[in-house]
């Protein structure tokens, strides 16, 4: 079998142990110090990255169309003041709701529900499905800004940037890959890059970054989407990507106050606890929320998480409820001045409990500003307006929430402009201009964590190509392991998904048993409401006799990297972090040879250590 060539190996151990060891390469305005003995000799900075290298990220760009938001804060502040001289109590109850935005397509009663919503209720804006291709919502968000006239939100849930892999936008690898490059650069282009693709569709809030500390490997809904389970590495992250992607025009959202990362519940389908003293709270949850709120470009916004903290409220109580969580600790002790956004008020973790109405009237009471996609806006405004009458609420409350939106509205630029435009988005659609700042991401993020001689593939090889997903296939999911199988030339490509029969499954070990080596790539999707991140126990089974048999194995995950606990016996093993598919294409650039693998485990995986990467390599090469 083939080995790296001496020269190859020789410069990426050298470049592994730079990037392991001298992740110092901002300009240290504040650094950060390592949270404990494992990351010393990781050092995080956070405040402004070398121009220079950032820039050079971007050379390729338009700065005529692609530049940072010019504002203007005393006009700003003049236009807030001027419009809520003007506005009714109804028209600002309106502006507490964010309503999710129907897919256009059926004109008929979806298209009024929109129009109704702007322009009966007023509401403050609309959260954009991820699955709407570019121009689509393009064309929607202008359109309705057009119809109101008080400048609409428009949300999206990009956390892994604009694009997706059928358009010419970016999809992005994921935080937890970034969180392996140990690279605030690398961060800072993501936040630049999504910033600038979201606003030339009309997107003008990020529900982003997710700033949870994934430190319960069975969290079933976290997971790659948090930068890691080391507060300082996850608060200097972010800090870089909320700075560049609010320069560039588009608000950010840090998620999920206090902190969803040690829990092993998804509050989509019930409430989940976060157990610990206040003290563990404040050293781990609420650490990179201080990074990043308390620094010099904090987040204009936060959501709320509906998840009980013993450590805040000593009765069962969601946080988006907890006064003591939104206005002691976030407001009072962080010094939090932006809005705070609940998370979907139809999460089963609120609504197997609570009425709308005490959905709707105890989050306000706690401190939330803006209420996401209620069930039933009618009824959901008319809970304010009784609750207003009865003395629960008081106008005076209303006011400050809704000034404190109309200052994020304005700081989106929209005290200027509402409209994005046509000559940005045309130029961003021509061709795949962020290919490679994906790619950048992937090669720094792409961990080998274990490599006994089996590694480099061998171009005479028969590969028997087995690809596992625990949720249904998908066209993206479909799109990644196609373009797997085709570069890894696999003599067999054997697919399973959730699914799958068992006499299928049992059939796979048959066809894969006759290769020279095994590639086993598991596609660990995230899905709401399912309550776990790993594979069924059929599809355990077969990867564990896959591992322990005579065929010579390389496990990849290309999604929780957690799940690798359960197959040691593997003899080679890589961490992708997610499905994009400059990582797919990365990934299997590394196994043929003609890349090193640069990244660190940003969590602890039994049996590998926080930080395993490069060392691992070492080892398997001596």
């Amino acid at each position: 079998m083939r080995q790296f060539p001496n020269g190859v190996w020789m410069v990426g151990l050298l470049l592994g142990m730079v990037l392991h060891g001298c992740t110092d390469r901002l300009a240290a305005e504040e650094p950060v110090a390592a949270s404990s003995d494992t990351t010393a000799s990781v050092v995080i900075t956070h405040g402004t990255p070398p121009l220079s290298r950032l820039d050079s990220l971007f050379a390729h760009y338009d700065p005529a169309l692609v530049h940072p938001l010019a504002y203007d804060s005393v006009a700003a502040v003049q236009w807030v003041d001027s419009l809520m001289a003007t506005l009714t109590l109804d028209q600002k109850i309106g502006q507490l709701f964010m309503v999710n935005l129907p897919r256009p397509g059926l004109r008929t009663v979806l298209d009024d529900d929109a129009l109704q919503a702007v322009r009966n209720v007023g509401v403050g804006g609309f959260l954009v499905p991820r699955l709407l291709q570019p121009r689509v919502v393009f064309e929607e968000t202008q359109r309705l800004q057009a119809e109101t006239r008080v400048p609409l939100f428009f949300a999206a849930d990009y956390e892994r940037g604009a694009g997706r892999f059928n358009n010419t936008l970016t999809e992005l690898p994921s935080n937890m890959a970034l969180g392996a490059t140990r690279d605030t650069v690398r961060a800072a282009a993501a936040g630049r890059l999504t910033a600038i693709e979201s606003r030339a569709l009309g997107i003008n809030l990020l529900f982003a970054p997710v700033v949870d500390v994934n430190n319960n490997p069975n969290n079933p809904i976290i997971n790659i989407r948090s930068y890691g389970e080391d507060p300082a590495l996850v608060g200097a992250m972010a800090a870089a990507f909320v700075r560049e992607a609010q320069a560039y025009g588009v608000l950010t959202t840090l998620k999920h106050f206090p902190g969803h990362g040690n829990t092993t519940t998804d509050s989509h389908a019930r409430m989940g606890t976060v157990a610990g003293a206040f003290a563990v709270l404040d050293s781990i949850e609420l650490r990179p929320y201080r990074d990043v709120l308390t620094g010099r470009h904090p987040s204009a916004g936060v959501m709320t998480a509906h998840l009980w903290v013993p450590a805040l409220d000593e009765a069962p109580r969601p946080a988006t409820f907890s006064r003591r969580a939104l206005t002691d600790v976030l407001r009072d002790s962080l010094g939090f001045t932006g809005f705070v956004v609940t998370d979907d008020i139809k999460m089963g973790a609120l609504s197997n409990t609570y009425t709308l109405e005490e959905r709707v009237v105890r989050a306000l009471q706690a401190g939330a500003d803006l209420l996401l996609t209620p069930d039933d806006l009618k009824a959901a405004v008319q809970a304010i307006k009784t609750a207003l009458a009865q003395g629960r609420l008081d106008e005076a409350q209303i006011d400050a929430c809704v000034r404190r939106l109309l200052h994020a509205k304005a700081r989106a630029g929209l005290y200027r402009t509402v409209s994005a435009e046509d000559a940005t988005l045309d130029y961003l659609l021509a061709e795949s201009r962020g290919v490679a700042l994906a790619e950048g991401i992937a090669q720094q993020a792409i961990t080998l964590l274990k490599n006994d001689q089996v590694l480099p593939l061998d171009a005479t090889q028969q590969i028997a190509l087995v690809q596992i997903t625990n949720i249904r296939t998908t066209e993206s999911l479909e799109a990644a392991q196609d373009l797997l199988a085709r570069l890894l030339h696999a003599e067999a490509d054997l697919r399973i998904d959730s699914r799958t029969r068992r006499g299928e499954v049992n059939q796979v070990p048959v066809v894969a048993d006759s290769a020279d080596v095994i590639v086993i790539a598991l596609y660990q999707r995230l899905q709401a409401g399912r309550g776990k991140a790993g594979l069924h126990p059929e599809q355990e089974e077969l990867v564990r006799r896959l591992v322990q048999g005579s065929v010579p194995t390389v496990l990849l995950t290309l999604g929780n990297p957690y799940a690798l606990a359960a197959f040691p016996e593997a003899e080679a093993v890589l961490v992708a972090y997610e499905q994009a598919l400059e990582s797919v294409t990365v990934m299997a650039h590394i196994m043929q040879g003609n890349h090193m693998p640069q990244g660190h485990l940003p969590i602890s995986v039994t049996p590998y250590a926080f930080g395993a990467g490069a060392s691992s390599l070492r080892t398997a090469e001596k």
